[in-house]
């Protein structure tokens, strides 16, 4: 487990967010790990998780109430500098996600709907609360992107068959992968995120890991503890 305050890997990428908080939120223990072999998400039926040497978990964070209130504050400011009109947010239905999202949607009296969220981190296939009506602006929220895909592509496909429209992205922490880079260009200005994790990450196939070990496992994402 690394020391997320001093890591290398980590890059600050909001813009209003104060050093001096910013700094204690990084200091959360248990936050991020690196220098391993995970799994995310963990692979559930026929499905197959990546295979990661870095993870970064948002729920020690969101543990902090004084945490959540700065994150919420700073992903407002950037709304309202960008002049971002929006009438919900939509997010995974995983309490750590929803703990930050309530109190945004609270703040700027949006509507906030969940969709189906699974403990090993796949998303499932419905709404679970609130209700998303046709027409409506959306901004698509998740406490961590750890490939990118989650905000630029099936957060904002489940938005769109639901008749809504994902007009911006908001995240606390992304990754470096293909993904990540894929949703910046897709919403530009309109894609927020206050840090960016050097997160390598691989299909297992092409893990570079496995292939040095073939007998070498992936670690569960959520076997890992603060």
């Amino acid at each position: 487990m690394a020391d997320a305050l001093t890591d290398s890997a980590i890059t600050v990428t909001s813009k209003t967010m104060p050093a001096d908080k910013i700094g204690q939120i990084l200091s959360t223990p248990g936050i991020l790990f690196t220098d391993g072999h995970f799994e995310y998400p963990v692979s559930n039926d026929e499905q197959t998780g990546n295979h990661l040497q870095s993870v970064f978990i948002i729920e020690p964070i969101a543990a902090n109430a004084q945490f959540v209130d700065w994150i919420v504050e700073d992903v407002v400011l950037w709304l309202d500098a960008q002049k971002i009109e929006v009438d919900a947010v939509f997010a995974p239905a995983q309490p750590a996600v929803k703990t930050i999202v309530d109190k945004l949607a609270q703040r700027k009296n949006l509507q906030a709907v969940y969709w189906e969220y699974l403990p090993g981190g796949w998303f499932g296939s419905k709404v679970v609360s609130g209700e998303l009506k046709p027409g409506t602006k959306v901004l698509v929220f998740n406490g961590v992107s750890q490939q990118g895909r989650c905000v630029g592509n099936r957060l904002p496909f489940f938005v769109e068959n639901l008749g809504g429209q994902p007009i911006a992205a908001a995240v606390f922490a992304k990754g470096t992968a293909d993904g990540v880079k894929a949703a910046e260009q897709k919403f530009g200005d309109m894609f927020y995120s206050t840090i960016q994790v050097n997160i390598p990450i691989s299909a297992p196939a092409d893990c570079d890991i496995c292939k040095h070990d073939p007998s070498s496992k992936a670690t569960p994402w959520t076997h890992l503890k603060p």
